[in-house]
């Protein structure tokens, strides 16, 4: 009977310890979209979650009473302390959370994922999809296999359809490309902002030798204006150059995430 006990003990400490980590999922926060319909397409998500997670995936309703009343929830904070702590609340080794709209008739989702085996980093998931909701469901499931680093099956390949946006609205939602566009603003105002600065230095070199000679000189004047006109350029070039890191900036665009 006792070597019977330990068997048993034996055989649940080697399935405990072939299980995958444990993974909690917030519920994705929307907009654009009624909640009913929210909730469908994580549900979608969270189907594919399920079959994708070697380990097992706390209840819903547990994980929304263990992160209520943090800063995730109360106010949409997805830095890493925010995500940090409602990963310890829910008590799980990979913790889900992010956001789904549907904003300029695209579908848009953002998933944040912390995972204790990787402590103090947050790796982000992104969609962008434009089309009918049957293919951005399977974008939904493919991505569910994509967070736990898994193979896509091919019965989700093979129903993908094409993202129908344009290659001007796919560069224009780039990052790289919007970064791209505003160091680019911010580059020719900065030159302008020199090259103008310099002008307007060579021209007060220039009344400054006149008026060393003749006060009076009819130069003067043309130096003056040309001296003037290349300090107001110079000082709208900065105002370029500094509006348009401003701009990104504030927008978002130089930002990881």
């Amino acid at each position: 009977m006792k070597r019977l006990i330990n068997i048993f003990i034996l055989t649940a400490s080697m399935i405990y310890a072939q299980e995958g980590p444990s993974v909690a999922s917030k519920q994705f926060d929307g907009e654009g979209l009624a909640k009913v319909e929210i909730q469908a397409l994580y549900n979608y998500f969270m189907g594919e979650l399920e079959k994708a997670s070697d380990g097992p995936i706390t209840a819903q309703e547990n994980v929304d009473q263990a992160v209520a009343g943090l800063e995730l929830v109360t106010t949409n904070c997805y830095k890493k302390d925010c995500l940090a702590a409602a990963q310890e609340a829910a008590a799980s080794n990979i913790f889900l959370a992010g956001t789904l709209k549907f904003i300029k008739n695209k579908y848009r989702v953002k998933v944040y994922k912390v995972d204790s085996s990787n402590p103090g980093k947050v790796k982000t998931y992104k969609i962008r999809y434009k089309g009918e909701t049957d293919g951005f469901i399977t974008e939904l499931e493919i991505l569910a296999w994509k967070i736990m680093g898994k193979e896509v099956p091919g019965r989700l390949n093979d129903k993908r359809k094409p993202n129908q946006e344009s290659l001007f609205e796919q560069i224009a939602e780039n990052p790289w490309a919007q970064r791209g566009a505003v160091l680019a603003v911010a580059g020719l105002g900065a030159s302008s902002y020199l090259k103008n600065t310099a002008g307007a230095a060579e021209s007060q070199k220039q009344i400054d030798r006149l008026k060393g000679i003749n006060p009076n000189a009819p130069g003067i004047k043309a130096h003056q204006d040309s001296m003037d006109g290349a300090k107001s350029t110079a000082m709208l070039s900065l105002g370029v150059t500094v509006g348009s890191l401003a701009y990104g900036y504030f927008t978002g665009v130089f930002s990881e995430e």
